[in-house]
């Protein structure tokens, strides 16, 4: 379905007649119309990276889980059916045991336990990060339909003009007031006009399909009539200076957060293993009962194990040697994200300045351009010489300029703050 934002001042009757047969094949799955937010629901984790970013965190909790699963009880069942020779004799050597353990305290076990929840936090950090990410690529390409409806609808318009024209001289032709020259002209300006519009609807099937793609849902379900959201108050927002936004990135960018916290991570991990000298210490008790020598031994048995490497440990000095490899990588990292991330924020608030302007110049266009078909209208109404029609296509045409940087400055405008940590 083809349907154009309203408010705009000509409205063909071919345009009607397609939008009501394209209703009837509208799925009613999609809300019809469909707000921004709408929107946003409905795409909401159906990013693939989203989608993986989640199975990481689920992966990390499942292996936070293993490292604290080695101080649980751990209870096995021991049973023995054998002889033991003696002599010349065979004794009854069974036994059946059930034994109990419990790891009291293990310090390879804190490093695994802190590396999982590092790993969670940093997992979830990031998820949110991808959430609002996708968020701006779903506002992208919800804008991109609007913007090719508003490029029809100008395009209808100077092709129903440019029709006229070509009509008023094949008119002329007819009573030798004008060239078989200028009659061939304006024909094929106007066919020119109709292949435009072919492309420009050729676009709305594609953005429209772009924009269901995102969201998740089949093409035949897609949503036709999108509701223009409200998006003036961005402009109302006081941009920050290039230094407090500087600040504000290195202080709150999520990805430079987790490069920071994995570098304290290695630095822990570090400290840990040097501290850890391979202790382990258990509880166990074992129950039941022994056929061999069995008035020497009791049913029940308990104790503590403590194990403790000797010597000097190759494994956990390479262990350190990597990690001290790793930790000069991740410094290496921040230093060059950093570095990027300046960058870019110089050139996000460039921009935005920029667009700024241009919306101000934009809307002081658009109300010389309503002011000037006002004029066009009623010198036409008084019969007067009136270039009605290109005051009507002059608009529309800046009322698109007008959204398209409207559009522009919103996407730039959260990418700005998704880059300086304004994830919520």
């Amino acid at each position: 379905m083809i349907l154009l934002i309203p408010n705009y001042r000509l409205k063909s009757l071919i345009i009607f007649g397609f939008f009501a047969f394209s209703s009837l094949t509208t799925a009613a799955k999609t809300p019809n119309p469909l707000s921004l937010e709408q929107a946003f629901k409905i795409g909401e984790n159906q990013s693939f990276e989203v989608q993986k970013q989640q199975l990481a965190i689920n992966e990390g909790l499942i292996d936070l889980q293993s490292a604290q699963s080695s101080f649980d009880f751990q209870a096995n069942l021991d049973l023995q059916l054998a002889q033991r020779k003696e002599f010349s004799n065979g004794v009854n050597n069974s036994h059946a045991f059930i034994r109990l353990e419990k790891t009291l305290f293990e310090q390879n076990a804190d490093i695994d336990i802190g590396t999982a929840q590092q790993t969670i936090t940093s997992a979830k950090q990031a998820l949110a990060y991808l959430k609002k990410e996708k968020n701006i690529d779903i506002m992208s390409r919800f804008f991109e339909v609007i913007l090719v409806d508003m490029q029809l609808e100008t395009m209808l318009e100077r092709l129903a003009i440019s029709a006229i024209q070509a009509n008023d001289v094949r008119d002329d032709f007819d009573i030798n007031k004008a060239s078989e020259v200028e009659l061939l002209g304006k024909q094929a300006i106007t066919q020119l006009d109709v292949s435009r519009r072919i492309r420009i609807e050729a676009q709305q099937i594609l953005k429209r399909a772009e924009l269901a793609d995102i969201l998740g849902i089949k093409y035949e379900d897609r949503p036709d009539d999108l509701v223009k959201p409200k998006l003036k108050h961005y402009f109302s927002k006081v941009l920050a200076s290039l230094d407090e936004l500087r600040e504000s990135a290195f202080k709150n960018n999520a990805e430079l957060q987790i490069m920071r916290q994995n570098l304290s991570s290695l630095k822990r991990q570090i400290s840990h293993h040097k501290s850890d000298y391979g202790v382990v210490i258990k509880g166990n008790i074992r129950v039941g009962e022994q056929a061999y020598q069995r008035d020497k031994n009791s049913n029940l048995r308990f104790g503590i194990n403590l194990t403790m490497p000797l010597g000097e440990d190759n494994s956990k000095r390479q262990t350190i040697a990597k990690l001290k490899v790793r930790m000069k990588q991740v410094a290496l990292e921040i230093k060059q994200f950093k570095q990027n991330l300046s960058s870019k924020i110089l050139t996000f608030w460039l921009t935005l300045n920029e667009l700024k302007q241009v919306q101000i110049s934009l809307a002081t266009e658009l109300d010389y351009r309503d002011l000037y078909l006002e004029r066009a209208r009623a010198n036409y109404e008084m019969e007067l010489e009136s270039d009605i029609g290109d005051a009507l296509i002059q608009l529309t045409n800046t009322e698109y300029k007008l959204a398209k940087n409207q559009f522009d400055f919103v996407i730039w405008f959260e990418k700005l703050a998704l880059l300086t940590g304004e994830i919520q």
